[in-house]
């Protein structure tokens, strides 16, 4: 006797499953893939799922309703992602990267917020977020949250660094991490990944161990505790195989 294999069941939206990629179509920033098919052979790539970066106050609201006439904002390219997805699974990525004395040791990205701008950066910066990613009419999309890349791992091996000193005295990466992983996490339709950096930066046996630690030491400060983190990324600042 054949028994029919059974596919497993669509997933109610906007419920968390515990792999947002399963199943779904990565959204496509029109703004991005407009830039790329304009260069020589850019086509090639120009429909190649990005994350789209959160890196200051002014990019959550942007400056127009379409990719066409203007920086698209957060809420604009959720609705893009919901178009886009035509009622099917979509995965929209958004790298949250702005945190207070940000890029501590390069300041090759160095943002807009001080070292002391914590109370900044939660109300004008992640509730703002969480506003938007929380609104109803996107419980069908699936979020991606990158969280603060670049930011834990300086922590641990350059607080030789003036400023990496202070944000790790004053727990501005911390306590701003642990803000929005609290804030994100609590919609259910969006996944937290922390940056985890890559092995040639963290993998040696100095900073391996210290890692995991402050890692798991920010989890277990938010409310949700290790539950507040889905999963971690690597490769996103600087590059290993």
């Amino acid at each position: 006797t054949v028994v029919p294999t059974v596919p497993p069941p669509t997933p109610i939206p906007g419920t968390h499953v515990d792999n947002p990629y399963v199943g779904a179509i990565q959204y496509v920033n029109p703004e991005w893939s407009a830039k790329a098919a304009a260069e020589p052979g850019g086509t090639a790539v120009s429909n190649i799922s990005t994350g789209v970066w959160l890196d200051r106050i002014a990019a959550i609201e942007g400056t127009a309703a379409s990719a066409s006439n203007g920086p698209m904002g957060l809420r604009d390219h959720l609705e893009e992602a919901l178009a886009q997805g035509g009622g099917q699974p979509i995965v929209a990525q958004f790298v949250i990267y702005n945190l207070p004395g940000r890029d501590c040791s390069a300041l090759a990205s160095n943002g807009e917020l001080g070292p002391d701008d914590l109370p900044r950066y939660k109300s004008e910066y992640i509730d703002p977020i969480a506003e938007i990613m929380a609104d109803p009419m996107f419980a069908s999309v699936r979020i991606a949250a990158i969280i603060e890349i670049d930011s834990l791992p300086n922590l641990v091996t350059n607080t030789n660094v003036a400023m990496c000193a202070t944000v790790k005295a004053n727990g501005a990466y911390v306590q701003g991490i642990q803000y929005a992983l609290d804030k994100l996490h609590a919609i259910p339709n969006v996944y937290t990944y922390v940056d985890a950096g890559h092995h040639g930066w963290l993998g040696w046996d100095t900073n391996f161990g210290p890692t995991a630690a402050l890692l798991a030491s920010t989890a277990a400060g938010t409310l949700d505790g290790y539950n507040s983190i889905d999963g971690f990324i690597t490769n996103t600042a600087n590059y290993s195989a």
